[in-house]
């Protein structure tokens, strides 16, 4: 049955064309997921569906009667207004409430954070009866296990769906159908998310094949013209023509893709230790007797529900908060970066351009070049337009990307970022999980994209309820994997290790010495070690038996490297408080 189409639709916004003479269907049982680059126009198109846009010009065909469902990117509520008024006497939008955690149903949504607001928004939006369900970044602000039960809820659902995700897991698990806006077009594909990329990759090697053909064409005619001039006559003028055609003849768009190179400065052998560190609100402890030394290459991703302190526990590592028990110690090489969900403080008057030059007229990149910051943005696909436009006017998903620039710019070489994906497009997460595999430099991120934990991370740190904090090797799926092999044995936690933090020395003797010694020599080799198991666990990620084998066997080496470092720190800070003394 065929609910809505979209006949030539344009729509352009002052000095920004959105999208022009577009055409899409949508029928019962569709599972279209929209992908494009930030400010391509996803959200107006959705809008222009949900009715809550008009085009500047084509035509609309509802079916009669047709029920549309949505979330925002960005939802509003009355601010008098409390949970329980927006959920109302509705047992299933009350049970998607509790589900999304929202339990205080006498809560004001004035007094809610944006993440709250969205969750609430989301609940509403699922308890809706309707024939097209249209969501704008449902996964924002959910933590991973919340994302999981999205998934399955939505391949559960009979309707209709729209969506527009950054989240590639729930992408390819959910979608049936993918939908790009690019350059104010729509290109349609049917299948998931993978069937997607195979054909976005053979279009694009096609495109880059007729553009080479044709420079080749050019080089030829051009070649005869400066060779031949006396053969010039009326019988070789076609020549002439010709030549002419294929330079007039319209360049095939080639899609320009963000660049990122940008440095890092030079890291010391001691970044941030942790010792028995742990933080409180009030009563409440949110982190207790955390214990690690960060590595100079440490790819760590930081997993928990919401608010169980995973901000928390990287504004300790950086050093934005001091820890209510134990201590942290920052290397004197240590230069932090900070690329937070919360929005940076920019005013929405100041130009684009002047963003950028406040912060370096000029940058040097890794390769060498030095490049002006109206080049640096055209390298963060800001066109020469969007520069000169306020931040005020940028989208979302154009302000994080600004935001990304900036903390780069400084060249860290301690990254920590907070919910990093939220609201950037997938072409640029692409990007910058490329750029982040070369990055020289140590990584703490807390996220909720799966995809992106796997992609970056080598090792899970989970907070747990008592304010723990476990390290699972392996990343994402090697966590998951495990997690769900001990919920299935009734296993109370997986088989990682828990740190404790141990009994500090004040004397060095001759074999706490000789001890320290052996373990500077061996934690590297363990590291190494390490290193080639989690190779291992990557080519085996299809086979789920060889994936637990090599999860286990890198669960006890972290232990005995967990083990071995923090005797290590506690060795060597026994040896430094001598040298004080």
């Amino acid at each position: 049955m065929h609910l809505l189409s979209l006949e030539g639709i344009s729509k352009t916004y002052p000095e920004n064309p959105v999208l022009e003479n577009v055409s899409l269907g949508i029928s019962a049982g569709d599972r279209i997921g929209v992908i494009g680059r930030n400010g391509s126009g996803k959200s107006t198109l959705l809008a222009i569906i949900a009715g809550t846009e008009e085009p500047d010009g084509g035509s609309i065909i509802r079916a009669r009667g047709l029920r549309i469902g949505t979330l925002d990117q960005d939802p509003t509520f009355a601010a008098d207004a409390s949970v329980g008024d927006v959920v109302g006497d509705d047992r299933r939008a009350i049970a998607l409430a509790d589900r999304l955690m929202l339990t205080d149903p006498a809560a004001r949504c004035s007094t809610l954070s944006g993440g709250q607001r969205k969750r609430l928004a989301l609940a509403m939006a699922l308890a809706t009866d309707c024939d097209v369900l249209i969501l704008d970044e449902p996964t924002n602000h959910l933590d991973v296990d919340t994302i999981d039960w999205l998934e399955d809820h939505l391949s559960a659902r009979t309707e209709a769906l729209l969506l527009v995700t950054h989240d590639r897991y729930l992408l390819d698990q959910v979608a049936t159908r993918v939908v790009e806006v690019h350059e104010q077009s729509l290109f349609s594909h049917q299948g998931s998310y993978e069937d997607y990329l195979e054909a976005a990759a053979t279009r694009d090697a096609h495109d880059a094949t007729v553009e080479h053909r044709r420079q080749q064409r050019i080089k030829i005619e051009l070649e005869w013209l400066r060779r031949s001039p006396k053969a010039r006559t009326s019988k070789a003028r076609y020549r002439v023509n010709q030549a002419r055609d294929l330079v007039g003849e319209q360049r095939r768009r080639v899609r320009q893709e963000l660049s990122i190179d940008l440095p890092s400065r030079r890291i010391g052998s001691k970044v941030v230790n942790l010792a028995n560190v742990g933080k409180r609100y009030g009563q409440t402890w949110v982190l207790r007797h955390v214990e690690y030394r960060l590595s100079q290459d440490a790819r760590i991703g930081i997993v928990g529900p919401n608010g169980a302190g995973k901000t928390t526990l990287l504004n300790l590592i950086a050093g934005r908060i001091e820890p209510d028990e134990g201590k942290v110690t920052i290397g004197s090489t240590i230069h932090p970066g900070w690329y937070g969900q919360d929005p940076r403080s920019l005013p929405a008057e100041t130009r684009v351009h002047a963003v950028v030059r406040e912060q370096a007229d000029e940058v040097r990149l890794e390769s060498g070049i030095r490049v002006s910051g109206a080049q640096l943005l055209e390298r963060f696909q800001f066109t020469r337009d969007q520069q000169q436009s306020t931040v005020g006017d940028l989208s979302g998903g154009e302000r994080r990307r600004l935001e990304l620039l900036l903390s780069l710019m400084e060249a860290p070489n301690l990254l920590l970022m907070d919910e990093p994906t939220n609201d950037l497009d997938i072409g640029t997460l692409t990007v910058l999980e490329e750029y982040l595999d070369a990055w020289e430099g140590a990584l703490v991120v807390a996220s909720h994209d799966r995809y992106f934990l796997d992609r970056v991370c080598s090792d899970i740190f989970s907070i747990e309820q008592d304010g723990s904090v476990i390290h699972h090797p392996g990343g994402w799926t090697a966590y998951r994997t495990a997690s769900l092999v001990a919920a299935a044995s009734g296993t109370k936690k997986p088989d990682t290790v828990k740190v404790r933090p141990k009994r500090q020395r004040h004397t060095l003797t001759y074999n706490d010495q000789r001890e320290l010694d052996q373990l500077t020599k061996s934690i590297p080799r363990l590291e190494r070690l390490r290193k080639e198991l989690e190779g291992v666990l990557h080519e085996a990620a299809g086979d789920y038996a060889r994936t637990v084998e090599i999860s286990g066997e890198l669960a006890k080496l972290i232990a005995d490297i967990d083990a071995a470092e923090n005797r290590w720190l506690e060795l060597s800070e026994a040896a430094d408080r001598l040298v004080d003394t």
